[in-house]
C-alpha cells in the first residue's frame, strides 16, 4: 500500500512495484544494434536491472521520509492550538501555522463580532487595519459564504461573489480562495479561516484544512465556553442586536414616575413656639430635652438682676409720689394756692404707678412659660445656659408627640415639578428596610439655604393613616418624592440633559 503524508504537486506517490514497473521499463535498441539479455549493461535494449531496484528504493524512502515529516508537523500544530492560553494567541497561531501545511500564500482568520464576522489576525502581520479594503472585500466574501444555509467543511469561493469590491477583487493576486468554518459542536460558529493561494486547492489540501479546522474549533471551544441556548442558536448575531436595539427603544418609552431624593426629617405639625420675650441671657433651663411638660408650666429663666431691681426702684418712687399727693392734699384745705400742686402731686403718682407696672411685667417676662401641654422639643440644656437671646428668638418648641409630619430639603439641582398629593416614601435611618408613606402637603416657591448650606426647597408632607405607628421626632433619613410621568429614558439621562442644556444654553 502506498505510505499516508501530506504531498505537493511536484511529488509522487507510488508503490514499489509501480517504481520498479517505471524503472525496468524497456528500451528499445538502437538500428544495427542486437539486443542483449536483462543482465546485460546499458550498451544492450535493457537497463541495468540490480541500478533500477537501488533507485526505487531511494525514492520510496524519500516518499516516506516526506509523508512522516508533514504527519508529524500536523500532529504538532494541533497540540500547539490545545495548548493555547487565549484566543488571541490561538488566532496567530491559525494565520501563521496553517499557511505552511496547506501551502497557503495568505491567511485570514475571522471571529464573530458585535454585529457580524469580523478579520481578526491575518498570517504575517501584527496589526489588522479595519479601514483597509483588503479587510473589507474578505469580510463581505466570508459573511456571504457563512450566510449559506448548507455550509460545508470547506466552501471554494468566488472572488467576485462579493457586491462593491470588483476592484479589490481585479488586483488581488491569489485568485483561489477557500473557506474552513470553525463549528462549535452544537452550538453557533466561532468563526472561520480563509485561505488564498494563485494555484487550485487539491483534495490533499483540502483534507489537511478541514482536519486542522476541526482541531482549531476544539481548541477555540476550550477557551470560550458558552453555554447552549435553542433560542438564541437559532438567530444570527444581526438579528439579536436588532431585537435588543427595538427592545431597549421600547423600553426608552416606558412612562415612569420623575423622582428625586433629598434629605428629611419628622417634625412636629402645629408646634408652639417658645421664644425670648425679651433681651436676656438665658440663667436657667427647668425642663429636659423631650420631657413631657404641662400647659403654663416654667420652661427657662431669663437672668432678672436688673429688672427686679428696676421694679424695686420703682415701688419706691411710688411710695415717694403718694407722700407727696397726701400733703399736697392737707396743703389744699389751708391753702387755696395748693389746688394747683395738688394735680400735679397726683400726675406724678399715675405716672410712676405706670413704671411700676411696667417693671413688674418685664420681670413676669423673664420667666418662659410653656404654651400648652406636650414635650419640650430641643437640643441640650447646657447649651441654653448662658446664652444670650434677643427678643422673638427661638428657645425650644412644646410639641404633640402625636401629630408629626415630614420635612424634606429638595436641593434645587434636584428640583422636579411637585404638586400637592404626590407621593413620597420616607427611608429613615431608624427603619430603612420599611418606607413610610406619606402626601405632599406644601413645598416653598423660592429656595434657602438647608442646614447643610446647599440651597433647597423646603417641602412638607403629611404621613397616610394605615394604622401604622408614626415615627418620633427628630428622626432623620431619605425621601422619594415622585412628580409627573416621563419616559424611562428622561428619568435615566436627566442629569445629563440638565448639564448640557446649562453648558450649551439651548
Amino acid at each position: 500500500s502506498p505510505p499516508v503524508g501530506v504531498v505537493g504537486h511536484d511529488q509522487v506517490v507510488a508503490g514499489p512495484q509501480e517504481v520498479q514497473h517505471r524503472v525496468l521499463r524497456r528500451q528499445p535498441a538502437g538500428e544495427g544494434e542486437t539486443p542483449r539479455g536483462p543482465l546485460e549493461g546499458r550498451e544492450g535494449g535493457f537497463e541495468d536491472r540490480t541500478g533500477g531496484v537501488r533507485a526505487a528504493t531511494v525514492l520510496v524512502a524519500a516518499v516516506a521520509a516526506d509523508g512522516q515529516n508533514g504527519l508529524l508537523a500536523l500532529l504538532k500544530v494541533e497540540a500547539e492550538a490545545r495548548e493555547a492560553a487565549s484566543v488571541r494567541d490561538l488566532q496567530f497561531l491559525i494565520a501563521n501555522e496553517t499557511r505552511r501545511l496547506v501551502r497557503a500564500r495568505q491567511v485570514f482568520v475571522l471571529a464573530r463580532g458585535l454585529a457580524d464576522y469580523e478579520v481578526t489576525t491575518i498570517s504575517s502581520l501584527a496589526v489588522v487595519d479595519r479601514t483597509a479594503p483588503l479587510v473589507g472585500w474578505v469580510e463581505a466574501l466570508a459573511r456571504h459564504a457563512l450566510a449559506a444555509p448548507d455550509l460545508g467543511e470547506a466552501v471554494v469561493l468566488d472572488p467576485l461573489a462579493a457586491s462593491g469590491a470588483t476592484g479589490v477583487a481585479a488586483s488581488y493576486p491569489f485568485r483561489d480562495l477557500v473557506l474552513l468554518p470553525l463549528r462549535r459542536r452544537g452550538g453557533p460558529l466561532l468563526g472561520a479561516v480563509l485561505l488564498a493561494r494563485e494555484i487550485a486547492w487539491t483534495e490533499p489540501d483540502l483534507v489537511v484544512g478541514t482536519r486542522l479546522a476541526a482541531a482549531y474549533a476544539h481548541a477555540w471551544t476550550a477557551l470560550v465556553p458558552w453555554v447552549r441556548s435553542p433560542v438564541w442558536s437559532r438567530l444570527s448575531s444581526r438579528r439579536i442586536w436588532l431585537a435588543a436595539a427595538a427592545a431597549v427603544g421600547a423600553l426608552a418609552l416606558v412612562p415612569v414616575p420623575l423622582s428625586a431624593l433629598a434629605p428629611a426629617e419628622v417634625v412636629a405639625r402645629g408646634a408652639v413656639i417658645a421664644a425670648a420675650p425679651i433681651d436676656g441671657v438665658v440663667e436657667s433651663v427647668d425642663v429636659k430635652p423631650n420631657q413631657a411638660v404641662q400647659s403654663g408650666q416654667v420652661l427657662v429663666r431669663l437672668n432678672d438682676t436688673m429688672l427686679r431691681n428696676r421694679l424695686e426702684v420703682a415701688e419706691r418712687e411710688v411710695t415717694v409720689a403718694d407722700a407727696r399727693l397726701k400733703q399736697a392734699t392737707q396743703i389744699a384745705f389751708s391753702d387755696p394756692r395748693g389746688m394747683h400742686d395738688l394735680g400735679i402731686a397726683r400726675a406724678e403718682l399715675a405716672l410712676k404707678i405706670a413704671e411700676r407696672n411696667f417693671a413688674r411685667d418685664m420681670l413676669a417676662q423673664s420667666v418662659v412659660r410653656a404654651g400648652r401641654a406636650g414635650i419640650a422639643v430641643f437640643s441640650d440644656a447646657r447649651e441654653l445656659s448662658g446664652k444670650p437671646v434677643a427678643t422673638g428668638e427661638r428657645i425650644m418648641e412644646i410639641a404633640d408627640p402625636a401629630a408629626v409630619e415630614l420635612k424634606v430639603e429638595l436641593p434645587v439641582a434636584d428640583a422636579i415639578t411637585l404638586r400637592p398629593g404626590s407621593r413620597i416614601a420616607a427611608f429613615l435611618d431608624s427603619d430603612p428596610l420599611h418606607p413610610f408613606a406619606a402626601r405632599l402637603d406644601r413645598s416653598d416657591y423660592k429656595a434657602r439655604p438647608a442646614d447643610n448650606g446647599t440651597a433647597s426647597f423646603r417641602v412638607v408632607g403629611t404621613f397616610d393613616g394605615n394604622g401604622r405607628p408614626l415615627p418620633r421626632l427628630g428622626v432623620r433619613g431619605t425621601a422619594q418624592i415622585s412628580g409627573d410621568r416621563v419616559p424611562l429614558a428622561f428619568y435615566l439621562f436627566r442629569r445629563p440633559i440638565a448639564a448640557f442644556r446649562q453648558w450649551t444654553g439651548l
